[in-house]
């Protein structure tokens, strides 16, 4: 990384001895004289970084002359940083009441003898910047980087998906169709997918995972991320999905609680990336995965046939190069702007380039982003001509193809691409995360004075991800890309290029020399080996541990050798109080002391640490309290709490630190004996740079709220995503509270937001009377309000454009949600996907004073859940919606809900026209006055996969209405105790042979289930039949020999059909012997076809 770290540290000091220059501050005999010459001679070589960096893989001379300028200017920053840090501890503590509290870095009583000690190492620096330069024996010429357009302003159409769906559909389908045969034999069957790195192994097995008709398929899903590591303990943990390493303990425990989490279950579990051979550790792994349920299918990819060999895959899938058209088309979505048409030329060099990189997807996109920013064809030409040359075979081609589109970045990418190799492989990171990692390390460069770091920060990342550096895993409801993570290869290349300076410790790591940037991994067993070996690694500037297992004394220690270091990640630590020695980290700009439950209070000598930017505390559940001088960090950026709910107030002062960009909670004091010296909402007044979410918590106790709720300047925290307003933390509100300050009635009005808020959440806040500004959230994409009992009132609110989540819970005494739409009008919700309405039980509907609710219509709600809501009886029209959940409602509710579930036909307005519903799932529970579900309401229902019927103890009749659910794939029956099944036996229309794709039947809690219902033998698709307390069921029929394709039979607390099966003496066993898979009372009879008793 030596080559990138020039360019960008060379800024850095240079803009800091601008600074330090021009220091309105007094500088000591000789300090200033030095900062000038060392500035022009870092400038001198500034000039020619440009060219050595080109130069810097092709040359020994040029990359021997780099590596020891970047020791220097490493040197050169340490100090420069210093300086700067006494200074601004001067600046701070002169005058300042603090001082007999606080002590100085340097001797404020004899400056002069200060001042000739650093003039004395600047000089010494700046002569060995000279003799470096001096020794010199080759040209380089003076050159300026040209400024690469930013991100949005290039062609984004195809960015969002990934490259290598290309060409690569019916790949896709064999794989789906894999995952979704059920005629294996094994109860976890694998698939393999295997190809060089960069053929797209990893984007298949992302678009196999992420397909709709998988994930219903499927209980549970899991994906981890192997490589050439292969350690059972290690993958079983992130198959747990544990927060950091080590949590969970021994593989015996760890053993136990993966069986509670898969037993019975049908899952789906990706391997990605796996290398290992040993056919003794994989067999280790797999019989700690065989107690799915039948039909669970494992994804491996793999770089080697070998691989799939030892797993003993029952298919193993091939990935060659992309055909040769599908190849030219990637490249040219890659290369060229949108509506651009390339020359004939153009396409015949760029043939050739594709057949250069193997027609391998990644290497073409990395190489198309590089085309992109050329011109001319004899440009082209040229990258051929010099890139491609001496190329070799294999993935060995590939990975001098990645190099090559690397040495293509602008420098300020390059530093921030290689730091990602410190973390493990296929690490999926917060994007927010990396990027602070970044600015604490000074990556993010930035003269746009308007613009924050985070947010060039977040440019640089959709840099990288749109030339295909970095990968998107997951986006937020708001769309925004909240995890990244990187291609295998890719990772590769980072670990190639940062060389020896970012290393994950391991026990077999015996060296730091050169190390600047430390992971401690999870395999270190003794953290005094660690302690050991800092001596020698005292330039640190990064120091991670996932799992940190020092004392107190042992932390002491560490912090007292990592004097240069800038970013110290140490999670989970178990001591009360932060060692006094982590003021001696006077560099540090990052720090994240997430799940350390032991920390009650940090220290106030923590206001030492001038340069900290960002503050990380997440899940630290014991701490009580903050620095009571925090607002002394006047550097601060970032100060994350989330989940620090002992936290009883916010210190007085923060609303000095306007720099702050994220303030993840504010707690108001619920302790009057806490309210002098607690800060209250008017510390938000200033702070209007927030950028990320915001949680208000304890709002019933501010004391003042009309002018409280003013005083924290809402309106005009215009970068603000999101908002949470909490009126107690973590407590329900209670209707029968005997506190009078509970009953009163609270206006939100003065707590007005910017209009530019996306999400808002208002929880337990009783007699909330609606602010008129709501209406003006024109941009709110997510809305929640939840627990306000006493609100009677709720504002229109269907003519936001972008709301696409709305979740009403616990509004008690609300009886209708107005609204101001006339009753064609498209403008109704026109954004709404997701509906939730919960536990308002005097809920009646929406009401329109212009048209009646049954005219308006959800045009784009796919998703609905009613819970607890008996009274709900008029809907707007759901035509689009594909699941609904209907809980605790009344039998009008259930009718009258389903009546809106129709399209109505183009041509008329009459719901008398009606397409198919678009229904997947429906889910019923709770109906209580459920006889008989009302056929004319199901024959539409053609769409329907998955239908629950749960506790509804008078339903008696399913009726004949089971016919029209064609598609029905899983059929379930709980506690439905007055359910006769039978009685379709008794009429010609029984409906089962009508459910042809039916694979999945459940039985539990039918007290009148007195026989298995003989239309099931008409069911050749049926898979998996589940029968659980079910009493009087006595035997199980002949014919269910027939059902041949069953894999999977559950019978659970059915005592009399129990004895029959439990073993091959008992008489019903010759039924249900040639099922795979029989578990009785949970004990496992018969597991992939072999009796286990």
């Amino acid at each position: 990384m030596a080559d990138a770290v020039l360019s960008g540290i060379t800024v850095e000091i240079i803009k800091k001895l601008g600074s330090l220059v021009h220091q309105k501050t007094k500088l000591y005999l000789g300090v200033k004289e030095e900062l000038e010459k060392l500035r022009r001679t870092v400038s001198t070589i500034q000039a020619v970084l440009l060219d050595a960096e080109e130069q810097y893989w092709q040359s020994h001379q040029v990359k021997d002359w780099v590596d020891s300028l970047k020791e220097a200017f490493y040197d050169a920053d340490d100090l420069l940083d210093e300086f700067s840090t006494d200074v601004l501890l001067k600046q701070m503590m002169i005058g300042d009441r603090m001082v007999k509290e606080v002590g100085f870095f340097f001797s404020s009583s004899n400056p002069f003898a200060y001042g000739l000690k650093m003039a004395y190492k600047i000089e010494k620096i700046r002569n060995k910047l000279d003799e470096i330069a001096a020794n010199r024996r080759f040209h380089l010429n003076e050159r300026n980087e040209i400024p690469t357009p930013r991100v949005e302003e290039r062609e984004q159409t195809h960015s969002s998906l990934p490259q290598g769906v290309v060409g690569r559909e019916d790949d896709n389908e064999k794989i789906i169709d894999f995952l979704l045969d059920s005629s294996y034999e094994e109860n976890v069957s694998i698939i393999s997918i295997v190809g060089i790195g960069g053929q797209g192994k990893t984007t298949l097995a992302q678009l196999a995972f992420n397909d709709e008709k998988v994930k219903s398929n499927f209980e549970l899903k899991m994906w981890v991320h192997v490589s050439e590591k292969f350690d059972v303990k290690e993958i079983v943990e992130k198959i747990l999905e544990s927060p950091y390493v080590g949590k969970h303990g021994n593989l015996n425990t760890l053993k136990d609680i993966l069986h509670e989490k898969i037993n019975r279950k049908k899952y789906l579990l990706v391997l990605d990336d796996l290398w290992n051979q040993d056919s003794e550790k994989w067999f280790k792994l797999k019989d700690l995965l065989a107690g799915g349920a039948s039909g669970s299918k494992i994804i491996v990819t793999a770089r080697y046939q070998m691989v799939s060999e030892i797993i003993r895959s029952e298919e193993t899938h091939y990935l060659e190069g992309l055909p040769v058209d599908e190849s030219w088309s990637l490249l040219k979505k890659m290369a060229f702007k949108p509506g651009q048409v390339p020359s004939l030329q153009h396409e015949k060099v760029g043939r050739e380039i594709v057949e250069m990189c193997g027609r391998v997807p990644l290497a073409i996109s990395v190489i198309g982003r590089v085309l992109y920013f050329t011109n001319t064809i004899d440009e082209w030409q040229l990258l051929k001509a010099k890139g491609f040359s001496n190329l070799n075979e294999g993935e060995n081609k590939i990975m001098q193809t990645l190099k090559l589109s690397y040495t293509h970045l602008p420098s300020h990418l390059k530093r921030c691409f290689a730091y990602y190799s410190l973390l493990p492989k296929g690490f999926q990171i917060d994007v927010t995360y990396l990027v602070s990692l970044w600015m604490a390390q000074g990556f993010i460069k930035s003269s746009d004075l308007t613009r924050s770091l985070r947010d060039k920060g977040l440019e640089y990342l959709k840099d990288l991800v749109w030339r295909s550096f970095f990968q998107i895993v997951e986006k937020d409801d708001l769309g925004n890309v909240i995890f990244v993570e990187m291609h295998d290869l890719m990772y590769d290349l980072a670990k190639l290029v940062a060389k020896e300076e970012n290393v994950s410790l391991n026990s077999d790591a015996n060296r730091f020399e050169g190390v600047r940037h430390l992971l401690i991994d999870s395999d270190v067993e003794s953290w005094r080996k660690v302690t050991e070996r800092l001596p020698s690694a005292t330039k640190l500037r990064s120091f991670i541990s996932w799992s940190t297992k020092q004392d107190e004394e042992e932390c002491h220690e560490i912090f007292s050798q990592l004097s240069c270091v800038r970013v110290l990640i140490l999670w989970g630590m178990r001591f009360e109080r932060l060692p006094p020695s982590i003021v001696k980290l006077i560099h540090i700009r990052f720090l994240d002391l997430s799940y350390s439950e032991g920390i009650e209070i940090l220290p106030d000598s923590i206001i030492k640490l001038q340069n900290l930017h960002i503050l990380i505390l997440i899940d630290c559940k014991r701490l009580k309290q903050l620095p009571k001088h925090i607002k002394k960090l006047v550097n601060l950026q970032r100060l994350n709490l989330g989940g620090c709910v002992a936290l009883t107030h916010m210190p007085l002062g923060i609303g000095q630190l306007t720099s702050l960009e994220r303030l993840s909670m504010f707690m108001v004091a619920k302790d009057n004996s806490i309210h002098k010296r607690s800060g209250g909402l008017s510390e938000l007044r200033y702070l209007n740079n927030l950028r990320e979410d915001l949680e208000i918590l304890n709002l019933l106790y501010v004391k003042n709220p009309a002018s409280e709720f003013e005083a924290a300047n809402l309106k005009e925290k215009q970068h603000l995503p999101s908002l949470k307003l909490a009126w107690k933390l973590g407590e329900p509100y209670e209707d029968d509270d005997s506190d009078a300050e509970n009953d009163r009635e609270i206006s939100l009005e003065e707590l007005h937001p910017h209009f530019n808020l996306k999400g808002l959440r208002v929880y337990g806040s009783g007699r909330l009377v609606f602010p008129s500004w709501i209406s003006s959230l024109t941009n709110l994409v997510e809305l929640v309000l939840d627990n306000c009992i006493r609100c009677q009132h709720f504002p229109p609110l269907d003519q936001f454009p972008s709301l696409k989540t709305l979740c009403i819970r616990d509004f008690t005494d609300l009886e209708y949600i107005e609204s101001e739409i006339n009753c064609d009008s498209a403008l109704f919700f026109p954004s709404l996907e997701k509906l939730w309405l919960f536990n308002c039980p005097n809920l009646k509907g929406w009401r329109s004073h212009t048209s009646t609710s049954q005219s308006l219509q959800f045009h784009c709600l796919l998703y609905l859940e009613v819970k607890s809501c008996p009274n709900l009886t008029t809907m707007p029209l759901i035509p689009s919606v594909q699941e609904l959940a209907l809980t605790n409602a009344s039998k009008k509710s259930l009718e009258d809900i389903l009546k809106m579930n129709i399209s109505v036909s183009p041509s008329t307005s009459s719901c008398s026209s009606v397409s198919p519903s678009e229904l997947q799932l429906l889910h019923i529970e709770g109906i209580e006055d459920l006889e008989l579900l009302p056929e004319e309401l199901l024959t539409n229902l053609t769409s329907v996969q998955r239908l629950d019927i749960r506790y509804c103890p008078r339903l008696t009749k399913v009726s004949s209405a089971l016919r029209h659910l064609a598609s029905l794939e899983t059929l379930v029956f709980v506690a439905c105790e007055e359910l006769d099944l039978l009685y379709l036996e008794d009429h010609s229309d029984m409906p089962w042979q009508c459910l042809g794709r039916l694979q999945r039947l459940a039985f539990s809690n039918l007290t009148k289930l007195a026989s298995v219902p003989k239309g099931l033998q008409h069911l050749p698709t049926l898979s998996r039949l589940t029968i659980t307390s079910c009493p009087n069921l006595t035997s199980l029929p002949d014919w269910i020999k027939s059902i041949t394709g069953l894999q999977y039979f559950c019978i659970l607390e059915c005592p009399q059909i129990s004895e029959r099966c439990k073993n091959n003496m008992g008489a019903d066993w010759p039924k249900i012997a040639h099922i795979p898979n029989i578990i009785i009372d949970k004990i496992w009879i018969q597991e992939d076809g072999c009796y286990k008793l």
